[in-house]
Formats: structure tokens, sequence, C-alpha cells
């Protein structure tokens, strides 16, 4: 009994030393993005709540070779820059390209990777072969990568997205013509996609490495001997293998690391994204126009649609009042992000697809229905019966007397929420963001992104915004004191007659 009382002593007292140990260790707390991340780091579709990717298990073997212990956190691709800077996380590991304009903000580790581009076409597409033949055609890739630079210098048409499930996906649905992607994305997500096909061989080749702190030079050369470490082994090519990444250009980098020589690499280029304020001042009012458009069209959709909710839920039968209600309430109980991504990714699977800016169109406007019907209703409720009654006696039939003699009353009492809603509109363009429409946030989110300039570019953002909407608020105001001081008219018996 003494004997089996001490081994469990013993055995517990081992547990806690090893965890005490184990939480003694640093934290390598390293950040990338897991939405469409495949194959870097991505949700595990047999366990939701864990990860998995290639970067994750390379990022493993650094912590462990460091004596830390990793810890991911999760961000977005457009602001982990920002997000490192902000202290949120210890190193960018997400396919990180070493850049100009990256170099001015943050310090870079040693290379890990040798990546290549590769474009892809939809299988039935023979106008396309290379990046030449592009010129006329809207390319897709990621935002703020070698790939938008490079497309971006050649004045190729491109459009940005988060993630590429959705940049393949938009290809097969025909809404883009080409897509550009590392070779790493491009294997995972297309090259088994019996739709797509690749457009030539890769071509251009670049590196991914740890993006750091600039200071953090101790964390720098303890990273730098660890990614030495796990190329010397061989563990890191073990992980690429698995993940089938590897290729005669990671034979011959990580070849000169073990022999003791410095990698000769080649031609390895490196893309660079220029800041002209007179260009990105112009991408800004290209973008506020698309944010105009759109707001102007779903505004008409909401105004058009509004009105006859608010009459069906008023006045309607049982069956019209059950319908308008139900409307009503999905439409303002559910995101109107979730309603877009709906639309967008969900439709096509019934056979309609609709361009992205005719979506958020369509989205919207379809949102912002179902309050303007509560506005409308609630003014049509404020009018009082007498009114009716009064033009009933005039001869008028129903349909008369609302259009002369309710809907202008109810247009004076709602007019300043349809003021507010239309204001609101203009800011809720950026969803649009989720569906790659190019509106005024998105390229805000990309230019500052790309540059750094967050304050200065946000200040000329927000008077873009305020330029949109301070003008109708002052018209609206106009209005309604017209409204407000306008004699009523008198009614013609004769005309009613008629």
């Amino acid at each position: 009994m003494r004997r089996e009382l001490n081994r469990a002593f013993h055995t517990a007292l081992l547990i806690t030393v090893s965890f005490n140990a184990v939480a003694a260790q640093q934290a390598l707390r390293w950040g990338a993005d897991p939405s469409g991340g495949a194959p870097y780091v991505f949700t595990d579709p047999a366990h939701p709540d864990q990860y998995i990717g290639y970067e994750k298990e390379m990022v493993d073997l650094l912590a462990a070779a460091m004596g830390r212990h990793p810890e991911f956190v999760p961000s977005d691709w457009e602001t982990l820059v920002s997000a490192l800077q902000r202290n949120s996380f210890d190193v960018i590991v997400n396919g990180l390209e070493p850049t100009g304009d990256r170099a001015q903000q943050i310090i870079f580790s040693k290379p890990y990777y040798i990546f290549q581009l590769q474009l892809t076409v939809r299988k039935d597409e023979n106008r396309i072969h290379s990046l030449s033949d592009c010129s006329k055609h809207t390319v897709a890739t990621l935002g703020n990568t070698a790939a938008s630079r490079m497309l971006q210098q050649q004045n190729i048409p491109f459009r940005s997205y988060e993630d590429p499930p959705g940049a393949y996906r938009d290809l097969e649905l025909k809404r883009i013509d080409a897509v550009l992607m590392d070779v790493p994305a491009e294997a995972f997500y297309a090259r088994n996609n019996p739709k797509l096909k690749p457009a030539g061989p890769p071509f251009f080749r670049g590196l991914y490495v740890i993006g750091l702190r600039k200071g953090d030079d101790k964390l720098k050369a303890e990273v730098d001997a660890a990614i030495d470490k796990i190329i010397i082994d061989g563990s890191l090519e073990q992980i690429l293998k698995k993940w089938g990444l590897w290729n005669d250009a990671q034979v011959e980098f990580q070849t000169s690391i073990r022999q003791g020589v410095k990698a000769e690499l080649g031609h390895i280029d490196m893309t660079t994204a220029t800041f002209n304020w007179r260009d990105a001042l112009l991408r800004l009012t290209r973008a506020a126009i698309v944010t105009v458009l759109i707001a102007f069209g779903s505004m008409l959709i909401a105004v058009v649609l509004g009105l006859p909710l608010a009459v069906g839920q008023s006045n309607g039968p049982k069956i019209v009042r059950s319908f308008c209600t139900v409307y009503v309430e999905f439409f303002r109980g559910t995101p109107v992000l979730v309603q877009l991504l709906f639309l967008y990714f969900g439709l096509p699977a019934i056979g309609i697809a609709m361009p992205g800016w005719l979506t958020a169109l369509v989205g919207l406007g379809l949102n912002y229905a179902a309050y303007e019907s509560q506005v409308y209703r609630a003014a049509l409720e404020a009018i009082p019966k007498g009114q009716w009654e009064a033009a009933y006696s005039l001869g008028m039939n129903p349909v008369l007397a609302f259009r002369r003699i309710i809907l202008p009353q109810a247009f004076r009492i709602a007019l300043p929420a349809m003021t507010n809603d239309f204001v609101s509109l203009f800011k809720d363009t950026s969803v649009a963001f989720a569906i790659s429409v190019w509106e005024l946030a998105t390229a805000y989110r990309e230019l500052a992104n790309a540059s750094g300039q967050f304050l200065l570019l946000g200040v000329a953002v927000s008077i873009f915004y305020l330029a949109m909407s301070l003008p109708m608020a002052h018209l609206a105001r106009r209005l309604e004191d017209r409204l407000r001081n306008r004699v009523p008219e008198t009614v013609d018996l004769e005309e009613v007659a008629a």
C-alpha cells in the first residue's frame, strides 16, 4: 500500500513539474489568417476546434527549436502587419513576402520557402495562355500580395479577394476570367478541380519569410537559427513533402543551407507597392462612385418595395399580412453580411449567379426595404382616419384617396427617417467588401494596408463619405421645410368626378 502511494505521489509530482516547465516556457505568438488559408493554416474539417496546415506544423517545429510553446492568434490577412505593430502577436507566419513597402514597417527573417505564381483559367478557356493575354480580362488575386502588385504594375484589370476559395469559385461561375495565386494555394484549391486548368507553367520566383516588429533583433536571431535547424535536420522537408509542396526550387534552396553555403537563389523578384497620393485619390474617387451608385440603386429598391410591404402589413388580407411580417422580421433579424454572402455564394447553386456589384445593390435594397416598410407603416398609421372619410365624401375611390390625400401627408412624416436611412445606407455599402466589390471602404482598407498611411487616408475617406452624405441631408431638410410650409391644395371636385 505504501509503495503504491509513493508511486502515485511521484507520478503526480512528475506531472506537476512537467506542467510547470511547459508553463514556464515563453510563448511564441504567431499571427495568420485561417479563413480560406489552406494549405498554410486552416480549420481542420474533421476537428473544427483545431487548426492544421504546413505552416502550422512548421511553427510547432520552430517553437520547439526555440524552447518556446506556440500560440496561434487568428487575424485578418489585410491587417497582419498593423496587428503585429500593435503587439497582437510576436511574428507573422502566413506566406508573407518581403516587399519594399513592408520593409519600411517591419523586419524579416531568413526565407523558409521559395514560391512561384500560377495563372488558372476555366477548362473551356482558349483565349488566355499566359499573363500577357490578360490585358483585357479581369484577373482575381489576393489583395496586398506579389500577384496583386504585379497585376497593378502591368496595368492588368484585377479584383482583390479575401481568400482563394472565393476567387476560384467566381472563376467557375464566369464572374472573372482568370485567377493568379501562389502555387501552394493553387495546388490545394484548383489543381484537382476538373472545371479549371493552369494557363501555362508557374512563373516568377519569390520568398516566404517570417515578419517581426522592428527592434526585435533578439527574436529574429532565434527565429533565423530555428529555421536553419529545421532545414538542416530535414524536418521542414518532411512537412513540405507531406503537403505536396516539395519541388526543385526547395531542393536547391535547402541543399545550399545544409552544405553551409549561402543560398544561391537565382533571380528572386521583389514586388513593391509605390504610394502616390494622386493615384490614391483617383482610386478612392472611382470607389466613391461605385459606393454612390450602389447606395442610390439600393435605396430605390428599398423605397419601391417598402411601400407595398407597409400597406400589405397594415391593410392587406391575413395571408398578405403574414407574408409581409415574415419578410420584415427575416431581413431585420439576420445580419446584412450573411444575406449578401447567401445571395453571392448560395444562389449559384440554383443557377442564379449575379456579379458582385449587382448582388450588393439587390441585397442592400432587400434589407433596407424591411426597415423602410416600418417607417412608411408608422407614417401611414399616423394619418387620422378622418382623412380617409373626408376623401370618400368627396367621391374619391380608395386608390385616389391614398394617392392624393394620404400619401403626401405620410411622406412628410416619413421623410426625416428616410433621410437617416439613406445616410446609413452609404456607410453600410462597406459590407460589400465580403463579396469583392471595390467600394470606398474596401479601397481604403487595401491602400492603407499597402502603404501604412492609415491616418491620412482615413481622413481622406471620411471627407469622401461626408461629401456624399451631407448634401443629401441638406436637400432633405430643405424638402422638409418646403413641405411643412406648403399650403394644402384644394381638391377640384370636377377633376375628381372625371
